[in-house]
């Protein structure tokens, strides 16, 4: 065998023995996947590759779950942040609903109270862009005397805390005897409680709430197949002249079902944010 010949052929054993230890190294450090998807990666950047888990299987789409992420994060960011407009608080935050009868239509619990309607009434405002403080403060129990000195305070104090406050809402319900059914109308096809206002005529600002709720039966009336409250005048401040707008209305009574009581929060919410 000739020199050129046996140099030829040691090259040849060096380049294989070479691509075999380069093969073992590339097999060990990134997978053939691996190498597929950094390919494409460098070459498509908005391609969206799904890869493999090499341990469990399961595909991984590292690019859509921040994605979603970052959605998620943009829908918290547009929930409204503005200076609060409407304070709604319970003086007789304990009133509860149907299917809840015991204590004679009272709870501390929330499920089917007038805490849990006005819970409705602010997610409402909220969506139609009207920032709501909700107090849940229980100002009823253990002693229902001087319920209204006490949410008196309590209003006090969130107006000193957010003087941007416009309208307060003293949100209850009403009481009767016996076994009927609660008041209910048809609302665009919808079935709601009735509801009616409190108007404290020993208030400063009588004639401001009066004028007030009258623009929103007229609203009712016009939009909202006639859904009005009644005005109901007592000779009581009832709190309503700590604000410019003071409100005290009654949803429902116990004889309703809380669920016919939801809707009526609902659509009062659509009447009074086309009102302020």
């Amino acid at each position: 065998m000739n020199k050129r010949r046996v140099l030829t052929v040691f090259g040849i054993i060096y380049l294989l023995t070479i691509g075999v230890l380069l093969n073992s190294y590339t097999e060990a450090a990134v997978s053939s996947g691996n190498i597929a998807e950094m390919c494409l990666e460098s070459s498509l950047p908005c391609l969206e590759v799904i890869a493999v888990d090499s341990e469990t299987g399961v595909e991984v789409a590292a690019k859509k779950v921040e994605k979603e992420r970052l959605d998620n994060t943009s829908k918290q960011k547009t929930k409204n942040t503005g200076e609060p407009q409407v304070l709604i608080y319970h003086t007789h935050a304990t009133e509860s609903y149907l299917p809840s009868t015991s204590g004679n239509y009272h709870t501390t619990k929330e499920a089917n109270t007038v805490r849990e309607v006005g819970d409705v009434l602010e997610q409402t405002l909220e969506s139609k862009g009207i920032s709501v403080i909700h107090d849940k403060t229980i100002h009823d129990n253990p002693s229902y005397d001087a319920s209204y000195d006490r949410s008196y305070d309590t209003v006090e104090a969130i107006l000193k805390k957010y003087p941007s406050i416009e309208l307060i809402i003293d949100l209850h319900r009403d009481a009767v005897a016996g076994s009927g059914s609660g008041p209910t109308e048809s609302v665009n096809g919808q079935t709601c409680a009735s509801y009616f206002y409190v108007l404290g005529s020993a208030a400063d600002n009588y004639e401001t709430n009066r004028a007030f709720l009258n623009k929103l039966n007229r609203e009712a009336e016009a939009n909202f197949d006639g859904y009005t409250g009644n005005l109901l005048d007592r000779p009581y401040r009832y709190n309503q002249d700590l604000c410019e707008k003071g409100m005290l209305i009654e949803m429902g009574n116990n004889r309703n079902h809380i669920s016919d009581v939801r809707r009526c929060a609902e659509v009062f919410g659509q009447i009074l944010a086309e009102v302020l």
